[in-house]
């Protein structure tokens, strides 16, 4: 008996502990302070196929001083590998999503590159 509750309990916590990822739409976002810069990157992902998205990516840079800012957006395509998601969106750049740790890493300076938050696209 209570190996067949043990059963139970796990397979209630794997179905439990689905992220957002594993919803057809989701999305991540992030906010780095580079001084009197901030720089505001968010992504929205809409499932294609197991494991690839298509990608919606924005990318804000605003002076806090100034008040100037820029804002660049692209669309692209996204997929999961080995623990990763791989984010390639054309002139904005690539993005690396590492699951483990939801940190965010990009090549593009308008892009911020620090701990993101995962959420369900709504």
């Amino acid at each position: 008996m209570r190996t067949l509750l043990t059963l139970a309990a796990l397979v209630a916590a794997g179905s439990a502990s689905a992220g957002p990822m594993d919803l057809p739409r989701w999305s991540a976002g992030t906010v780095e302070r580079r001084g009197a810069v901030t720089v505001t990157t968010a992504l929205d992902f809409r499932r294609t196929r197991p494991g690839e998205w298509a990608v919606r990516a924005r990318c804000e840079t605003r002076d806090t001083q100034t008040g100037r800012w820029r804002a660049r957006t692209r669309r692209g395509l996204a997929a999961r590998s080995m623990g990763l998601v791989l984010v390639d969106v054309g002139a904005l750049g690539r993005m690396v999503l590492f699951e483990a740790s939801s940190e965010l890493a990009s090549n593009l300076p308008a892009c911020a590159s620090v701990a993101a938050d995962l959420g369900t696209g709504d």
